[in-house]
């Protein structure tokens, strides 16, 4: 959910988010015995804060957003289908959008940077990370977009604590894939649904693979 108003010559929007999510993963470890094991199941997300400024000006719109997250969701130490990250965290980041007013193509980019406290589970933290989104459109009358998105991750600084018994750790990754976002009206309510389904590559120290999202946003 979601709240407006003008501040600073921009538009102030507040909002607070959670999911309810399906995690599936496979791991397996060769070396003189090799061992695989599969794990899935659904579960809470994190409750997820978010503040932002934005300004548009003709075809282009600038978004700084400040966004947080609270370790409510599912998690149990271990390989286990997690849907929480058992851990505090922000991220600060800017986005900007260009809408071309002739074909409606749609260009999105976003860069931020996002901290995390430790694991109290694990006493892990990991490194301060990178990333970037990206996406492009195309609108359609109906309030269909339909297009290809992407995205980067790359860690900073190493993990620490006790339990990063395998040093800095850094992790990398990059995903891309379709996308479908639709403007409609539920419940009396302007809303936004969004789907986009990634293959993952070029991993480091980070799992790699499909990851399918699915998102509903209400504006009040």
């Amino acid at each position: 959910m979601g709240a407006r108003d003008q501040d600073l010559g921009g538009r102030l929007g507040l909002s607070l988010r959670s999911s309810y999510s399906y995690a599936w993963a496979h791991g397996e470890v060769t070396g003189l015995v090799t061992e695989e094991k599969t794990v899935a199941g659904w579960g809470l997300g994190d409750t997820i804060p978010r503040a932002q400024l934005g300004w548009t000006s003709g075809a282009w719109s600038n978004t700084l957003y400040l966004t947080g997250w609270l370790p409510t969701g599912r998690y149990q130490r271990g390989f286990e289908p997690n849907t929480g990250k058992n851990r505090y965290g922000v991220n600060l980041g800017w986005g900007v959008t260009y809408t071309d007013p002739g074909t409606q193509i749609e260009i999105d980019s976003a860069v931020g940077v996002t901290f995390s406290t430790p694991n109290p589970a694990t006493d892990y933290k990991n490194g301060d990370a990178f990333t970037w989104e990206g996406a492009v459109g195309k609108k359609f009358a109906n309030g269909l977009q339909v297009g290809v998105a992407g995205y980067a991750y790359q860690q900073l600084t190493g993990d620490t604590g006790a339990g990063a018994r395998l040093g800095p750790f850094k992790g990398r990754v990059f995903g891309l894939g379709p996308q479908l976002i639709y403007n409609t009206v539920l419940m009396q309510r302007p809303a936004v649904l969004n789907l986009h389904n990634y293959q993952e590559f070029g991993a480091v120290n980070r799992f790699e693979g499909n990851v399918t999202t699915f998102s509903a946003t209400f504006k009040f």
